[in-house]
């Protein structure tokens, strides 16, 4: 009976125990990034002083960021600023994939302008201090009998940070798209537009349900 007793109580110890360390763990803040989402947003919070930890999922190659719960404000205001995790766009292999029947051209069109759209805006979304980028490219019907055949043309829409004044690259997006499109000759034809997003303040975070919580994206 005495032996029972304490076997008893050394599992109802481990229970608590147990129960008392998933108490302690830090909530996630996002989960289903990929690798480099998951690295960029670490390192970001991480530079602010947040103490971030990147943890791979339990079950697929996906991972989450884990902080503080007292950090969740300041780690959302922080993300909400910098654009972050960054949308992960396909690439121009994930689209042309293929599979089914034979697409039509018009259906091939479509894809390759929406790949070629996709290719180009990850692009500048290298560049610092941009949040997110939107490339639209309109490319003129070809036809055969056809000699001269209008420019391409291109508009860009730049999300910037707050506080960031990326107008002076403009020449270098021009150029980049420029040299990106098949048949866009003329660098007047591209126009790109900035636009800066809010600060946000961790304060105002705190009130919304979204910081009080995990994210799942």
């Amino acid at each position: 009976m005495q032996a029972a007793g304490m076997t008893r109580i050394r599992l109802i110890a481990l229970l608590l125990s147990s129960l008392l360390l998933a108490g302690c763990q830090d909530p996630e803040l996002y989960s289903n990034l990929d690798e480099q989402q998951a690295n960029e947003v670490e390192a970001a919070l991480l530079s602010r002083g947040i103490e971030a930890r990147k943890v791979r999922a339990e079950k697929g190659e996906a991972f989450l960021i884990t902080v503080p719960r007292e950090d969740i404000p300041d780690a959302m205001a922080t993300l909400t600023n910098l654009g972050l995790p960054r949308h992960a766009n396909p690439s121009m292999g994930d689209i042309f994939k293929k599979e089914g029947f034979v697409s039509s051209p018009t259906e091939e069109r479509a894809r390759y302008l929406h790949a070629l759209s996709q290719e180009l805006a990850t692009t500048l979304m290298q560049i610092d201090g941009v949040v997110t980028a939107r490339v639209h490219v309109a490319l003129p019907d070809k036809h055969v009998l056809q000699e001269d055949v209008d420019s391409a043309s291109v508009s860009v829409v730049i999300i910037q940070q707050p506080g960031a004044d990326l107008s002076g690259y403009e020449t270098d997006i021009k150029a980049i798209i420029t040299d990106g499109v098949e048949g866009l000759n003329d660098v007047n034809r591209v126009t790109v537009r900035f636009f800066s997003r809010e600060l946000r303040q961790a304060a105002a975070e705190a009130e919304t349900p979204l910081a009080m919580g995990a994210v799942e994206r």
